[in-house]
């Protein structure tokens, strides 16, 4: 379906939905320090979490994924922390629809038929 990531309350979150494997994390420079001992960092089969990321590294971040096309949403950090943990892609539908101008009326439309 995508891949996809979101800056939220300081933290970056690199997620796929569907069959899209999650990025290799050697993409990033190590100067970054987004993925490496000294940084707060966790990993699932479909999300990374980058914790307490700062602005410039975020904005060097966000090239990387845009060149592995990655697109940004905006999708609360609570819906993508229970992703993290349960890989419901439901959870993230709302987001999602959101960012391919899918109106949320729609979709309930879609699920009625």
């Amino acid at each position: 379906m995508g891949k996809y990531y979101s800056f939220e309350n300081g933290n970056l979150y690199i997620f796929t939905t569907g069959l899209d494997p999650l990025l290799d994390l050697h993409a990033f420079p190590r100067d970054l320090n987004l993925f490496e001992a000294e940084s707060a960092w966790r990993i699932s089969p479909r999300v990374a979490v980058v914790e307490d990321i700062l602005q410039l590294n975020a904005e060097k971040a966000k090239i990387v994924l845009s060149l592995h096309d990655y697109e940004e949403v905006k999708i609360p950090s609570v819906k993508l922390e229970e992703y993290f943990l349960d890989i419901e892609e439901e959870l993230l539908i709302d987001g999602l629809l959101l960012k391919i101008g899918l109106p949320l009326q729609e979709l309930s439309e879609m699920e009625d038929a």
